[in-house]
């Protein structure tokens, strides 16, 4: 999947949850946890389809990012080093190798960002499923 394709799927995947949580603020506490349900089913299911990848980011995710965050300037400006570099040399081959392990970077951060979204999504439901709950306990609880 080219890192357009990914990009646009995580934008559509960002507003998929914030049209999933709206919904949720107006349903019943039974049609919230099924939407919990079907929420983390469907993260199973995207989760086997890129397991090789996913798996992995999963497991390394938190460590992965602070890294990811720590070293992005570094390597950008390595980046565009190398790339001013590959300009003077003129050598194709060399530029297209660094090409393509940009786009494997890019492509593995969006999995990761994908993840993430998945982690949110579940997150945003229980605290509204949470909220519902607290809220439906406040109402059939006598005064005090």
């Amino acid at each position: 999947m080219s890192v357009s394709k990914q990009v646009d799927a995580l934008q559509k995947r960002a507003e998929d949850l914030k049209s999933s949580a709206d919904q949720a603020r107006h349903e019943t506490n039974e049609q919230i946890k099924a939407r919990i349900d079907k929420a983390k089913a469907d993260i199973t299911a995207r989760q086997d389809a890129v397991k090789a990848k996913a798996g992995q980011a999963a497991e390394h995710a938190q460590g992965q990012w602070k890294s990811m965050k720590a070293d992005a300037a570094a390597k950008t400006q390595d980046l565009r080093d190398r790339m001013d570099r590959q300009r003077d040399e003129r050598d194709a081959r060399k530029a297209e190798r660094q090409a393509e392990a940009a786009e494997e970077d890019a492509a593995d951060a969006l999995d990761y960002a994908l993840w993430v979204i998945d982690q949110a999504e579940v997150a945003v439901l229980d605290a509204i499923d949470a909220r519902s709950w607290a809220d439906a306990q406040a109402a059939a609880s006598p005064p005090s």
